[in-house]
């Protein structure tokens, strides 16, 4: 009797140890179990988030894409809801900044983002990889050659002017070039006076943009003037004279500033007639928010600026500046008098003339003439002058600005 109660008590004792390291063999799994499902769940968000800041990204690239294969323009297909595969989807907003900056922000949803079970949000700024044209020369001219008389004058700020002809410089009259003189042809003396070196029998020199390379670039300022396909029918002639905004547009027709207006320059312009400007406080001023960068206007006709119309640059430093382009043959393409100051004026086709206190920043020209005081100041910081429009610019993200703004 007294053997069988042991036993029990015995048996009793390992039934009690073995429900206890039962009961830690319970705790431990249903821990580790815990872990274990943590980890997972874990795993699955953390693939969610990354799945989701791909398609955020995918959704900047596809949108830089669209804006380049537009000219700049963002159609519809930018900011729709886009599936991308079976994974999830993006949506982008885009912000412009400036002709020149934009911001895009980028969402990525897994699955959708009606029912998101993660989201990431991309932002980044995107700006325009500009062209540089180098204008090393205050005037730059082809083989017709440039003729200064009656005190004109072609200085620097600050420093020289240069003048690099692929034909003669003649001069008469007091005429001055304060900096180097380089002609493939000839240089007449006593005028112009060549302050620094004058050297007849120069090799020829390619412009600033190079004549087999005139019609891609005619072409493409042309098309980023019509970005929007809203040309205005000017019936023959549009005319503004009071302040205002233009650009980017493209005018058919003839195209006159007047009457003091100040007009803001916010892109490209093209004009298939003539252009002119005229009246004293008459002023075609570059958006300051074009910085450092210029842009350009392009006529098919003659640009004429008389009686103080002038083009203005930015305030920035570099300035930025606008590119006056004609694409005109004739001998007077580009007509100053009284007027045009800190512009660059390209008139490779044609002629350039110049007179009565005329002030230009930099002239290419197949031929030039200067008279009757007309100056050229030329503008060190021309030297890598940058353009927004050009064919080989784009839109490329700018470097440090992207940014995770998303969570799960």
């Amino acid at each position: 009797m007294k053997r069988d109660h042991i036993l029990t008590k015995v048996r009793g004792q390992v039934l009690i140890i073995a429900i206890i390291f039962l009961a830690v063999i319970l705790i431990i799994s249903a821990t580790l179990f815990s872990k274990v499902s943590s980890f997972l769940r874990f795993g699955n968000i953390s693939a969610q988030a990354s799945q989701a800041t791909t398609l955020a990204e995918a959704g900047v690239d596809n949108t830089v894409w669209l804006l380049n294969e537009n000219a700049g323009s963002c159609p519809a297909a930018c900011t729709t809801e886009t599936t991308l595969g079976t994974v999830g989807t993006f949506k982008v907003t885009v912000v412009d900044n400036s002709p020149n900056l934009k911001t895009i922000t980028s969402t990525g949803y897994i699955p959708n983002s009606t029912n998101p079970k993660s989201k990431r949000t991309v932002k980044v700024q995107l700006g325009i990889d500009s062209t540089t044209i180098s204008f090393h020369y205050a005037a730059q001219v082809g083989v017709d050659g440039i003729n200064m008389k009656n005190n004109s004058t072609i200085t620097g700020s600050g420093g020289v002017g240069n003048v690099y002809s692929n034909g003669n410089i003649t001069g008469s009259g007091s005429s001055v070039i304060t900096g180097d003189a380089f002609a493939v042809g000839t240089i007449s003396s006593p005028d112009p006076w060549v302050q620094g070196t004058k050297q007849a029998g120069a090799t020829p020199m390619d412009m600033p943009v190079k004549e087999a390379d005139l019609p891609a670039f005619y072409q493409y300022w042309k098309t980023k003037a019509n970005i929007n396909n809203d040309p205005i029918t000017c019936s023959p002639t549009c005319t503004i004279s009071s302040d205002t905004s233009i650009g980017p547009q493209q005018y058919n027709g003839n195209l006159v500033i007047s009457n003091n207006a100040i007009v803001t320059m916010n892109g490209p312009v093209y004009v298939t007639g003539n252009f002119s400007m005229t009246q004293g406080g008459t002023t075609l001023q570059l958006n300051p928010s074009f910085g450092s960068f210029g842009t350009t206007f392009i006529a098919d006709g003659t640009i004429d600026l008389r009686q103080g119309g002038k083009f203005l640059p930015t305030s920035a430093n570099p300035k930025g500046y606008i590119l006056v382009v004609t694409t005109s043959t004739l001998p007077n393409a580009v007509s100053i008098n009284q007027s045009g100051e800190t512009a660059i004026f390209y008139a490779l086709s044609g002629g350039a003339e110049l007179e009565q206190s005329a002030g230009v920043t930099s002239l290419v020209a197949n031929h030039v003439e200067m008279e009757n005081s007309a100056t050229l100041t030329y503008d060190s910081g021309l030297s890598s002058a940058s353009f927004t429009s050009g064919p080989g610019a784009s839109w490329v993200i700018k470097k440090g600005t992207y940014k995770q703004i998303g969570s799960p």
